[in-house]
């Protein structure tokens, strides 16, 4: 760590790259956390982490800014990058931190309201309405459990496809618990991938730039196609621990067993 605290000493700026594959090592956890304390022998050093790909970021990154390579496309990215780098003047502010810099637009400090008022996770459960009823009550039961996320589900009663004009008040409805929760938790049954209120969900989620957490009721069973690009944290089982670590990971709380 003293390695990495006099390799940041004579720079001006620090841009860590933030990643799926990178929060999961104990080592970058730690140079981040290093990093991000900005003070070095009593000089201050700006840091802009860059998100790569649709990481959730962990708690005690979520009051940073970052620039969105993910969500915005690298070429308009690095612009807004280079925008905050030339924004430094000359001689260098030693104590003016990064928060007192404008940032674009892209930038942002992801932490809803609702999630800093309760203090508790919101998920909400996308499920094969038609088949896997039970595992739905399963993860509604263990919601009961103060150490397991709050859950929010649709229940309401599914008669027609996404597509008919017919289901617009359900869509709304569905919609509305999507935006208010904080991830998005796909159960993945055998006819899932199969499901077009499923793939509808999914792609809400998507849009709306959800965590996405994605557990099978049977390893063999097939994710939707939407699924196939993206990055999802995946639970390893059908089990209270199992669904609830692979949650704690998808909000950035990463186990160290």
């Amino acid at each position: 760590m003293s390695r990495v605290s006099h390799a940041v000493r004579p720079v001006d700026f620090v841009v860590p790259l933030i990643s799926v594959a990178s929060l999961r090592w104990r080592w970058v956890q730690q140079e981040l956390r290093a990093v991000t304390a900005r003070d070095f022998n009593g000089r201050r050093v700006r840091v802009l982490l860059a998100r790569i790909d649709g990481v959730s970021l962990p708690d005690y990154l979520a009051s940073q800014p970052y620039v969105d390579f993910h969500g915005r496309g690298w070429q308009q990215a690095y612009e807004d990058l280079k925008a905050v780098v030339q924004q430094r003047t000359n001689p260098r502010p030693e104590t003016r931190a990064l928060s007192d810099y404008e940032l674009p637009h892209a930038i942002r400090k992801p932490q809803p309201a609702a999630e800093k008022k309760t203090g508790r996770k919101l998920v909400y459960v996308s499920y094969d309405n038609e088949n896997d009823g039970y595992y739905k009550d399963v993860l509604l039961t263990w919601a009961n459990s103060p150490d397991f996320p709050r859950l929010t589900v649709n229940d309401q009663a599914i008669v027609h496809s996404p597509d008919n004009q017919e289901s617009e008040p359900l869509r709304r409805v569905i919609q509305d618990k999507i935006r208010a929760a904080t991830a998005f938790l796909c159960v993945i049954g055998e006819n899932s991938s199969s499901s077009a209120w499923t793939n509808w969900e999914l792609k809400q989620a998507i849009e709306q730039d959800k965590r996405l957490i994605v557990v099978r009721i049977d390893r063999d069973f097939v994710a939707p196609e939407v699924l196939s690009e993206l990055y999802p944290t995946c639970a390893l089982s059908f089990t209270f621990e199992g669904i609830k670590r692979a949650i704690d990971e998808a909000y950035g709380v990463i186990s160290q067993e």
